[in-house]
């Protein structure tokens, strides 16, 4: 009978103070740490065949920053490169982004060499210590803490996060987003976590300010340690694009305030909600077997319209207008000056048993989780975005059609159709990912 093998560690990643907290499109710096910054790693294999997932306390990384992990870990432990998926989980209070330019801000090449070298340290760490396990699963529900924050307002408009002010105009949310809560946990022969996934679908970003804070994710992989004993939790934010904590519609009561640790309550709640899961009885998997599967294609992007230049210049000509749109407003001229004809898109599927792990390069919306969820059922699918590199907002309509900020260039740099083509690739790849009378998954191809 086939053995399925798991190794875990993790590094501090917490930068130095006065590094730019990349929150606004204007520079924050830190100024102090509320909690600590990791990078996780985690190594499985079975019959010889392993594959590594990884999870960054940061905002986000690029396509370089992962090339040069996979390229570390090959030279070092012999993992193919498509074997390999890098995470961010989207902190919004996390240092430089690993990506070489975020709305005009530059990377820091010394943080970035940090993290590479702890994150690569974590990983050759968890592949040593592999052990022999077995794998629990749960799923559930949990509706309490994530909202679409995009809105339709009485006049027609879609707009996103309406605040206070308009909250008393809001009719709806204009989308469904996915409540999934899953967790896996991996157990040595006497019982003791070694190692633990946990993936839900929100933007850490409940905190702000000018320190160093893991949100939301830092005190679910703190509760559960407490819980069951020192060991490495992977945090991986699902389908997350348009999705947040705020429930705007209550902004509508004068008296409601969120609280300043809402955090805190957030993150004990998704730990206490796994703890349950667990308790109430776990899957396990008969099939053990890892693979995975890796495709790469060429996609056109959107260009600047006459019109949305003509608004850009617009905006830059009135000192009123907000940073944010200010900041958008450069982008797209800087666009239209340089143009990016075409991005490489990269999807990734990893198999662990019955266990599929899907990544998405950039932020999706949660309709896109939802349509794969859907197309594959009833596969158990965890879904990573921000999975490798960083290509923006993968926004749908009607939010599309809204011209809400997630959904214009140069937030959104695709069109729907290659998102459609995006969820129906990773269906494809997991359905060969699937077992089928024992062949293994192929090693991915690009297109």
């Amino acid at each position: 009978m086939a053995t399925l093998y798991c190794g875990a560690a993790e590094r501090r990643v917490t930068p130095a103070l006065g590094l730019n907290i990349p929150q606004c499109m204007t520079f924050n710096p830190a100024t102090g740490v509320k909690d600590e910054l990791f990078t996780h790693a985690l190594a499985l294999e079975c019959d010889g065949r392993a594959v590594i997932l990884i999870s960054i306390d940061t905002s986000g990384l690029g396509t370089a920053f992962t090339r040069r992990v996979r390229e570390a870990l090959k030279r070092e432990i012999g993992i193919p490169p498509c074997c390999v998926m890098v995470s961010a989980i989207h902190l919004h209070t996390a240092g430089p982004q690993l990506m070489e330019v975020f709305w005009g801000q530059k990377e820091d090449k010394a943080v970035t060499e940090d993290f590479l070298r702890e994150t690569v340290a974590a990983a050759v760490e968890a592949y040593r210590r592999r052990v022999p396990v077995r794998m629990q699963y749960v799923e559930g529900r949990e509706d309490r803490f994530s909202f679409c924050r995009n809105y339709r307002m009485k006049d027609g408009s879609i707009l996103m996060n309406p605040g206070r002010r308009r909250a008393h105009e809001i009719v709806e949310p204009v989308a469904e987003i996915d409540y999934t809560l899953s967790a896996v946990r991996f157990l040595d022969g006497s019982g003791r976590t070694v190692a633990e996934i946990v993936n839900y679908a929100c933007h850490p970003d409940t905190v702000g300010g000018h320190e160093y804070c893991a949100d939301y994710p830092g005190v679910l992989r703190r509760v559960l340690k407490e819980q069951y004993g020192e060991h490495t939790v992977l945090f991986l934010n699902g389908c997350s694009g348009n999705v947040n904590h705020v429930d705007a519609k209550r902004y509508a009561d004068p008296d409601f305030r969120y609280p300043k640790d809402h955090y805190q309550v957030m993150g004990e709640a998704l730990a206490r909600d796994v703890i349950a899961l667990y308790g109430a009885g776990t899957c396990e998997s008969a099939d053990v077997s890892v693979a995975c599967e890796w495709r790469r294609f060429r996609a056109p992007r959107r260009q600047p319209t006459e019109e949305r230049i003509a608004w850009a210049k617009t905006v830059l000509a009135d000192e009123s207008e907000s940073k944010v749109t200010r900041r958008l407003a450069q982008e797209l001229l800087c666009l239209a000056r340089r143009p990016k004809r075409y991005a490489l898109v990269e999807m990734q599927v990893l198999r662990v048993g019955e266990l599929f792990v899907v990544g998405f390069p950039g932020e999706p919306f949660a309709d896109m989780g939802l349509r794969l969820r859907e197309k594959v059922a009833p596969r158990t699918l965890i879904l990573s975005e921000l999975a490798n590199n960083e290509l923006g907002y993968f926004a749908t309509e009607p939010a599309y059609s809204g011209e809400v900020y997630e959904a214009v260039l140069p937030s959104a740099i695709f069109a729907p159709d290659v998102l459609d083509r995006m969820v129906d690739t990773a269906a494809e790849m997991v359905e060969k990912a699937t077992p089928k009378n024992g062949s293994p998954a192929s090693d991915g191809t690009e297109t």
